[in-house]
């Protein structure tokens, strides 16, 4: 079964983070803005899809995206504090 095209996934980008609220003792919500403009321009996704996100030092995670698509604010991610990468996020 061949896929009808292939999805590049590209190099990897800085992100920072804009915004952050707990929403549990062990969930929290971290909105990222890519670091390069242009990349944060062009940057888009679909329902369903996740990032990679790597903490330097410590490991990577693939978290689900769950910010709109439509919205142009950035790209949010809910978390649960369960491994040495989640909760080096979470500190």
């Amino acid at each position: 079964m061949n896929a009808p095209h292939a999805i590049d996934a590209g190099p990897p980008h800085a992100a920072s983070v804009v915004a952050r609220s707990q929403e549990s003792p062990t969930i929290f919500t971290l909105q990222l803005r890519l670091d390069d403009e242009a990349a944060q321009a062009a940057y888009r996704f679909a329902p369903g899809q996740f990032n990679m996100l790597y903490l330097y030092g410590v490991g990577e995670v693939p978290i689900s995206i769950m910010s709109d698509p439509e919205a142009r604010n950035g790209i949010g991610h809910t978390i649960r504090a369960v491994g040495r990468v989640t909760r080096g996020l979470a500190a």
